[in-house]
């Protein structure tokens, strides 16, 4: 994937992420730290249910 392409992707998961009212990771760190996989992960489990923390 394209560097374009990923910072893309990582852009649409945050907004996601922010709609959903996730503004951190459960380990503190701020979503623009957070790398594409993470960022993957993240809104999966969010998205199924998961118990991640706001």
């Amino acid at each position: 994937m394209a560097s374009n392409e990923i910072e893309q992707r990582k852009d649409e998961l945050k907004e996601k992420l922010l709609k959903m009212g996730y503004f951190k990771h459960p380990d503190g760190r701020q979503l623009y730290e957070i790398g594409l996989e993470e960022l993957k992960i993240m809104y999966e489990n969010l998205k199924n249910g998961g118990a991640d923390e706001k």
